[in-house]
């Protein structure tokens, strides 16, 4: 008797360490959110990019960015004073 092929549907295993570390801490509204558009355009699609931010504003910004993009917002974390946000570009 033949089984069916097995479908993997987990997503790859992400390289978070590999993500392109774009570090606007301390820069006011919109900074942050220009930074990392300006990071994003120098990547392929599919690689990470790690933005460390300051200013509060920031987790409104990228979160609209990347609903209004498309550009996937895969985590997001604060740590003592700095937000991290790790995206996929596309």
């Amino acid at each position: 008797m033949t089984s069916p092929a097995k479908q993997t549907t987990e997503p790859r295993e992400l390289d978070w360490g590999s993500a392109l570390r774009v570090d606007a801490c301390g820069l006011p509204c919109p900074q942050p959110l220009l930074a990392m558009r300006r990071g994003l355009k120098t990547l392929a699609p599919g690689s990470l990019l790690h933005l460390i931010a300051t200013d509060p504003a920031s987790r409104d910004d990228i979160r609209s960015f990347c609903r209004l993009s498309g550009v996937p917002l895969l985590r997001a974390e604060c740590r003592g004073g700095e937000l991290h946000y790790w995206l996929m570009a596309i």
